[in-house]
């Protein structure tokens, strides 16, 4: 093992309280081009209050069946943009996370093309087209931070979506997510 591996590992190791419950969420990142809409989220929401983030949200239990179903209605529901206006949406990465005191969360990465280059109207906040490298200037939500760069290079290297879905798991340090990525492929299988 890495360094950072076992540093990951002990991280994971000294955690006590175990998750009793799993959240399941999507998050979709739209691309145009060489941008990416983006959502700033409303200061008076709740959760996550003025940070970045992609559109979507909680997939409710009676989904768990049809996952892609559910980043579409929180799509729809947050900006209105239905499964016919995009193309190659498709599920890229998903990253298993467990913060201390809260449930196992299970995020569900997204992405698509959208022809347009107007950022429609949000219920959650304010959309914008922002280019990669204006990544590192955003307050980004932690565990979408560096989710957010591998997935403009999944949609450059592979635009269709045909490549296996990335599989990884995120551990909290220090302010920080650590993410560790692997596929099928990566472990031999």
């Amino acid at each position: 093992m890495t360094r950072r591996q076992l540093a990951l590992r002990d991280s994971l190791m000294s955690h006590n309280a175990a998750p009793n419950a799993l959240a399941v969420y999507t998050v979709v990142m739209l691309a145009h081009g060489d941008r990416y809409l983006l959502l700033h989220r409303s200061p008076a929401k709740k959760f996550m209050p003025d940070l970045w983030t992609g559109l979507g949200g909680s997939v409710e239990r009676h989904e768990f069946d049809d996952l892609r179903g559910s980043a579409l209605r929180e799509l729809h529901e947050e900006a209105s943009i239905a499964e016919v206006d995009v193309t190659h949406f498709v599920l890229r990465r998903a990253l298993l996370h467990a913060r201390a005191g809260g449930p196992l969360t299970l995020l569900l990465y997204y992405t698509a093309e959208w022809p347009s280059e107007i950022a429609p109207p949000c219920t959650e906040g304010t959309l914008h087209w922002v280019t990669r490298e204006q990544f590192d200037g955003l307050n980004i939500i932690d565990t979408t931070r560096p989710v957010l760069p591998l997935l403009a290079d999944d949609l450059r290297r592979d635009p269709e979506g045909r490549a296996p879905v990335a599989l990884g798991v995120a551990v909290h340090a220090g302010g920080k997510a650590h993410v560790v990525w692997g596929t099928a492929a990566s472990l031999g299988g």
